[in-house]
């Protein structure tokens, strides 16, 4: 057993898969599993951040007049924002929109224009990473 800072408990059961976190009165408040043919006879409970090697990954497809473009970043736990910047050359691309991380990927509307970029941004607002400029498709 691991007694957590803000008074829960996270159990783990031994040579079972499974793990329990209970609150001070006793009630369940996270409950999970190793996947099959997984085990662990110790579990603690940690603040965890990610940052991965790799980039953000970006797609974006462009109807018309205006362009959905598809930002995630597998792993990265500090994103708390995407800005997106877009211009006519890949040389000249200025920020559109700025909009909040949205679970594993978010998806946003911006008018049409020939090159686009992300950033993804801390809470903070410092740039995490930011993958190579691209061209929507269908654009």
């Amino acid at each position: 057993m691991q007694q957590l800072a803000d008074g829960n408990w996270m159990v783990g059961w031994g040579g079972l898969p499974n793990f329990t976190e209970f609150n001070a009165g006793g009630e369940i408040v996270f409950d999970g599993q190793f996947p099959p043919g997984e085990s662990s006879y110790r579990v603690y409970r940690e603040a965890w951040s990610g940052q991965p090697t790799e980039a953000p990954a970006v797609a974006a497809t462009a109807d018309g007049a205006t362009t959905t473009v598809y930002a995630s970043w597998n792993g990265a736990t500090r994103v708390s924002r995407w800005q997106v910047l877009s211009g006519p050359s890949p040389r000249d691309l200025t920020p559109v929109l700025s909009t909040p991380r949205e679970g594993f990927q978010t998806n946003v509307t911006i008018p049409t224009r020939p090159y686009l970029r992300v950033r993804a941004l801390s809470a903070a607002g410092r740039t995490l990473g930011s993958p190579a400029t691209i061209k929507p498709a269908g654009g």
